[in-house]
């Protein structure tokens, strides 16, 4: 079969998902283990959660993955897979821009149909094909209020099933990309000693912040520790003690009355001024501009 697939490139806006189909796969007993499933393609987006694996694997594309409960799996239109027994799960077909025509009440993934569009879109595109979210009750939860809203629709379940379809991609990409949260991303020796430094910055950030402290709670030299915190957490302890700060900075804003100055000073800004740049230059805002847009008295 020849594959007619086409790529476009789609905003954050322009996402906009309705489910096709939404199934609990629990056949477990009825299969023996290794018993291959039907090989196919993969015509729309696809979310799977798994619930339960006893040396169970798939197959997508040219790679061939084990499977192990609290996975998540995610494919995308014009891949090729095949699931090897035994294992349970939630599966979730989505058509991302909601303009495929396909009717959810006819749906089946092993239909031959048409490829739905490939969305090259940053955030989609950074979701892994199969990785362990650090939360399995929570991932859990996602996909079974979905499946759930699906199978006992009401009058606002186009709405709610976008509405949690969208809140699953932003989990999963959050999940993805943060050490903290994803089981999969191999953390190295440090992970314990840099969730310390980084609850010493949260808490410290009206103070003057060292390198020299960081690499002394975490018991390297302070060459050492830079390298380690930044391909870590993906930014250099600089970056991260400013993003911290202006953070800070814009939650006082919008939710307090405390002059800029004070505002500077709670966020360990040498100086008024010198805050008002820093914040101008990253938000092309100034504090005051930030405040009025975002404080209403």
């Amino acid at each position: 079969m020849g594959i007619q697939l086409k790529r476009v490139k789609v905003t954050d806006e322009e996402i906009s998902p309705k489910v096709l189909t939404a199934a609990l796969f629990s056949q477990v007993e009825q299969m023996p283990k290794g018993y291959a499933l039907k090989e196919r393609y993969v015509y729309d987006y696809e979310f799977e959660y798994i619930l339960y694996s006893d040396g169970a694997s798939m197959i997508i594309d040219d790679k061939h993955y084990e499977l192990k409960e609290g996975d998540v799996i995610y494919r995308k239109p014009g891949q090729y897979t095949q699931g090897f027994m035994p294992y349970s799960c939630y599966l979730i077909a989505v058509d991302m821009l909601n303009n495929t025509r396909k009717n959810p009440n006819k749906y089946y993934v092993y239909n031959n149909q048409n490829f739905q569009n490939y969305c090259e879109n940053d955030i989609l595109e950074k979701i892994p094909q199969i990785f362990q979210p650090l939360n399995k009750e929570k991932t859990k939860y996602l996909f079974e209020s979905i499946f759930k809203e699906f199978i006992t629709p009401t009058e606002i379940s186009d709405l709610s099933l976008k509405t949690k379809i969208l809140n699953l991609i932003c989990y999963l990409y959050q999940n993805s990309t943060d050490p903290f949260k994803n089981n999969t991303i191999p953390m190295s020796h440090h992970f314990e000693s840099l969730k310390e430094v980084i609850k010493y910055i949260e808490d410290n950030i009206d103070k003057k912040l060292l390198l020299s402290d960081f690499s002394k709670i975490a018991n390297l030299s302070p060459s050492h520790f830079h390298k380690v915190f930044t391909k870590n957490i993906g930014m250099t302890p600089h970056d991260f003690i400013l993003k911290v700060k202006l953070n800070k900075a814009k939650k006082l804003l919008a939710e307090t009355c405390h002059p800029v100055s004070e505002i500077s000073r709670q966020c360990g800004f040498e100086n008024t001024p010198y805050f008002c740049h820093v914040f101008k230059k990253h938000t092309n805002t100034t504090p005051l501009e930030f405040r009025k847009k975002h404080r209403y008295v």
